[in-house]
Order: structure tokens, then C-alpha cells, then sequence
């Protein structure tokens, strides 16, 4: 490992050659919070005294005069815009000797053959650094738009300090030039990328790191084979990061269900053993890694319009896992059966069986139970490495029946889920953070009622009991919130909402079995000649054996 480190002063980092932020790299993303920092910090430094900012890695050798900004991009581009404010300032100020020496050093350099370059130049498409910030008052492209967050991040950033300087005194901006120049890093030279990766992933910088999504991407980019006039790493990479949402759980969800599940901390290093060393195709992992991530999007934010109306019930279930339980750590197996599913290596049939007893294990086991889920994501993940290896549609099968087992074994007892069974299905209008899952359990009946799933549209929940009845017909309950029990609640019509109101239970009754199209709700209506406390513990008991015995039969 070839390695140099050596404490620099800012004016000595930016005399040293040409700073390249390379494509990969993450956008400009400071905000305001984070320059003001920075500027209250450098207000505080005595003249004579110099400030430390962390470690800076670069990829190249220190002796060179080319750098790759591997850590320290978010700090480097910071204080070229804050220089460049200073310097344009001078230049209005009509101090053109001030000026030019900021451009001509910190800003512009020139090369053995007197033609000028930037110091710090973006690979990324930000025409706005260099003609907005860089370029001189008289020169600047003001007709260039922002179209990128990170290129309204550096307008934003730039107008913050020309706002803040410009009423200072010269000696007041000579001052703060000094202090920024006089700014201390340390500068950490790596000749070989793996190796300035390496040191960057064991240093703690004080801008924005790198994650280790970052960094892979970094590996793939520079592994994958040159295309002319082709973009095609960074437009495969673009789709992942729209079906992933850029979220760093999609990685980590990959490499547990291709390999192994691991802290994200250790997520490039083993990247970097199990793919580069190794020299797998690259172009065959991102193209792996794209189709991964077009699953992830359908387990993860499951749509209607990514099935067939025949395979709703997969909708369903997905639905209820991720967004009514708010689980994800099945998500690695989900990923995985879904994309066997696709490829018709496994049935609808045993996906279905799959689906229905996660779903089955999750309501009760963290919906209504709310038991910790350690050690689930390892044991999903499992499954999901599993189930990919298999040789064939049955051996397939056989790891979704092994699962199944194992689900069953680890479900919670019913005692378990009668304690916890009112206090999950409740319902208020002044308490309604239970409502999708009431919602959830109304829907799951009625839909087995028509022997189908159903989409039920402009669906409210009634009290039939009413929280503050007016009727004198209604008897006063001896719990009073056995009138928000599940018990009492029942799925109704939108549109006859407005029709219930407040009414009395004869009223309620015909109402309902006159207009409303939910074959559960009208059920226990045409089931009761009356309403009172009695009816509605007994309708909870039934609820209760049935969610517990029943509902995925």
C-alpha cells in the first residue's frame, strides 16, 4: 500500500495541480446550517492562528499534480466558492491586484505551456461551478440554469456568502482570505483507488462520507468496460437508484440475499473480495444488481399496476407486509421469490403459500403482538440465498416449505395474542393511529366473504355503537371503550356516511341493509335485533378466533 500523509495548509492543497471530483461522486449537498458552521468558525480564529478540518484522501501521488477528491469534496468545493466570492467582491470593489491573486493561485492555475485550467474541476455535468462560481464577475454564464439539487446547492451556497461579504471592509475580507488559506488539513495521498478507499473508509472527515453505496459505485464505474459515446454504467446506475429511492437498506438487502448478511460498514471491503478480487463481470453484477433492484421496488412500494388483476392477491399481501406492518425484513427472501416467480421458477401457487403465512406470521407476530424481530432479517436472508440457489422449481418449493415450518414454529400463542388483541384494534376519531390496521382486518373478512380479494373504494369505518350517542334509545355502556373495540366497528359505504350520522340502531339498521354493498357490515345488522355492550364482546370474541384461526384459511 502506497500511502502519504502530510499536514497541509489549504493555500499549499490548492497550489499543488488539478483537483478532479470525479462522476461518482455524490452532489454538492451542503446546506445552509452547514457553511454557517463553518463561517462562525472561521469568525473565531485569531489571524496568527490556523484551524484544522479534518483529513482530505485523494487518489494520486502527493510528488503529482493530478488528484482524485475521494473524501473531502463537500469542504474542497465549499471554500473555492467561498474565495471565489471573496475574489469577485475585490474585483467590484475595483481592487484587481487582490482579485487576480485569488484567481490566478487558488482558483486558476496556468501549465507549462501557459494555458489555463481550474484547480478544482466536477467530472459531474455543473457547468454552474465553473460559470457561475469560478469564472470571473465580467465572465460569468448567468444564462446557464441549475437543473440538479447539487448545482442550486452551489447557487444557493454562493449567494449566501456574496450576501455575507459583501458588507465587510477589505482588512475585514483580507482577514478571512488568510484564514481560509491558512485552513490545516491532513492531505492523504493513495497512488492505487482501492487503497485511498481503504484509508478513506478508517478516517473520520468532518464533511459528508462517502456511504458504501458511494463507494461500490465508484468500483463499478472504474471496472466497467469503456464505450465510446455510451453512458451506459451511469445510466444502468440511475434506474437502480430510482427503484431503489437511493436507499442504502437496498444494498444491504442485495448482498444478504446473494452472500451473506453483514454491518454496512463492511459492505465495500467485502465487495471488493468477493467481486473484484475475484474478478466476476462486472457488467454481469450491475445487471444483476438492476434486476434485483426492479423487485426491490415491487416488494417495497407495491403497486396495483404491477399485476395482473389474476395476481392481486400477491399485491395484497405485499401491501399489508410493508405498508400496513410496516415490515421489512423479509425483504430479502420477498425480493428473491418475486424474482424466481418472475423467471417461472417457482408457482403462483407456493408463492401465494409463501406470501400468506408471512403475512399471517407478521400480523400476529409484530402487528398485534409486537414481539421483537431480531434475528428475523438473518433468517430471511437465509432463505432468500436458499431459494436462489436452488437447482430447480421443486427443490425451490422444498426451502418455501421449510420456511412455512419455521414461521409456524416461531408463532405466538393465542394467549399471547388475546392480551394484546384490544389494545391493537381500536378505533376513534380522536385515536386513529390503529386505523389501517382495523381497516386491514374488516377488509381481510369481507374480502373472504366473496371467496376473493376485492378492492373495496371510498371505504370509512362506522361505530355502531356511536362514540358520543344522542339517542336516548342507546344503552349506556358500563366500559366505555368497548364503544372503540373492534368489536363495534364495522366497514361502511362513504357514500351513506352522512346518511348513519348519529342515528339510532333501528335506523342505522335499515340504512345499511337498504344501501350499503359490504356483505359483512350488512350481515351483522340483519344478525341483530338490537346493539348493546353484550353484542359487542360477543362479536369481539368471534373477531378475535377468527383473525387468530381463520383468516388466511
Amino acid at each position: 500500500m502506497e500511502v502519504e500523509a502530510f499536514n497541509q495548509k489549504i493555500s499549499n492543497v490548492l497550489s499543488k495541480g488539478t483537483f478532479i471530483i470525479p462522476d461518482y461522486q455524490r452532489e454538492y449537498d451542503w446546506d445552509e446550517s452547514e457553511i454557517s458552521e463553518l463561517l462562525d468558525d472561521l469568525e473565531k480564529v485569531e489571524n496568527d492562528e490556523s484551524y484544522f478540518i479534518g483529513h482530505m484522501v485523494f487518489e494520486g501521488k502527493f510528488t503529482g499534480n493530478t488528484f482524485k477528491v475521494i473524501d473531502g469534496q463537500q469542504r474542497i468545493t465549499t471554500l473555492t466558492i467561498m474565495l471565489s466570492v471573496i475574489r469577485d467582491i475585490f474585483y467590484e470593489k475595483g481592487l484587481n491586484n487582490l482579485g487576480d491573486a485569488i484567481n490566478d493561485k487558488f482558483i486558476f492555475s496556468k501549465d507549462m505551456n501557459n494555458n489555463t485550467f481550474v484547480i478544482l474541476e466536477n467530472k459531474m455535468p455543473y457547468p454552474i461551478l465553473q460559470s457561475y462560481v469560478q469564472s470571473k464577475p465580467d465572465e460569468k454564464d448567468l444564462e446557464v440554469k441549475p437543473i440538479k439539487s447539487g448545482e442550486k446547492k452551489i447557487i444557493e451556497t454562493y449567494d449566501y456568502f456574496k450576501k455575507n461579504f459583501s458588507e465587510k471592509s477589505d482588512n475585514e475580507l483580507k482577514d478571512l482570505r488568510d484564514k481560509i488559506l491558512n485552513l490545516e488539513v491532513i492531505f492523504v495521498a493513495a497512488s492505487d483507488k482501492v487503497d485511498a478507499h481503504t484509508i478513506f473508509m478508517t478516517l473520520n472527515g468532518t464533511g459528508k462520507d462517502l456511504s458504501a453505496k458511494d463507494l461500490i459505485k465508484n468500483q463499478i464505474f472504474s471496472l466497467y468496460p469503456k464505450q465510446p459515446h455510451l453512458n451506459e454504467p451511469n445510466d444502468t446506475w440511475q434506474r437502480i437508484v430510482s427503484n431503489s429511492n437511493d436507499n442504502q437498506r437496498f444494498l444491504n438487502n442485495y448482498w444478504a440475499s446473494r452472500y451473506k448478511k453483514i454491518a454496512e460498514h463492511k459492505l465495500f471491503k467485502e465487495f471488493y473480495n468477493e467481486v473484484v478480487k475475484e474478478k466476476k463481470d462486472i457488467k454481469v453484477f450491475l445487471t444483476d444488481l438492476e434486476n434485483f433492484s426492479i423487485n426491490y421496488k415491487k416488494v417495497t412500494e407495491p403497486t396495483l399496476s404491477d399485476w395482473d388483476k389474476s395476481e392481486y392477491e400477491i399485491y395484497f399481501s405485499l401491501n399489508a407486509i410493508v405498508k400496513i406492518f410496516n415490515i421489512d425484513v423479509a425483504n430479502t427472501f420477498l425480493i428473491n421469490l418475486i424474482e424466481d416467480y418472475n423467471a417461472k421458477k417457482v408457482s403462483k401457487a407456493y408463492l401465494l403459500k409463501a406470501l400468506k403465512m408471512i403475512e399471517e406470521f407478521h400480523f400476529k407476530h409484530n402487528a398485534i403482538c409486537s414481539l421483537r424481530s431480531s434475528g428475523l432479517d438473518t433468517f430471511y436472508a437465509k432463505y432468500a440465498r436458499n431459494i436462489l440457489s436452488a437447482s430447480n422449481k421443486h427443490n425451490k418449493h422444498i426451502q418455501i416449505d421449510l420456511l412455512i415450518d419455521e414461521l409456524k414454529n416461531k408463532m405466538p400463542t393465542k394467549n399471547i395474542f388475546e392480551l394484546n388483541f384490544d389494545s391493537k384494534l381500536f378505533y376513534s376519531s380522536k385515536d386513529s393511529k390503529q386505523k389501517r390496521l382495523v381497516q386491514y382486518v374488516l377488509n381481510k373478512i369481507e374480502a373472504k366473504s366473496h371467496n376473493n380479494n376485492i378492492l373495496l373504494n371510498n371505504i370509512s369505518i362506522e361505530h355502531i355503537y356511536p362514540e358520543n350517542p344522542k339517542d336516548s334509545t342507546w344503552v349506556k355502556l358500563s366500559h366505555p371503550k368497548n364503544a372503540y373495540n373492534i368489536g363495534n366497528l364495522v366497514l361502511l359505504d362513504a357514500s351513506i356516511n352522512s346518511d348513519i350520522g348519529n342515528k339510532n340502531f333501528e335506523d342505522k339498521k335499515r340504512i345499511i341493509l337498504s344501501k350499503s354493498s359490504i356483505v359483512t357490515t350488512k350481515k351483522v345488522f340483519e344478525d341483530s335485533e338490537e346493539w348493546n355492550e353484550e353484542k359487542i364482546i360477543k362479536r369481539r370474541e368471534f373477531l378475535l378466533n377468527y383473525t387468530f384461526e381463520n383468516m388466511w384459511n
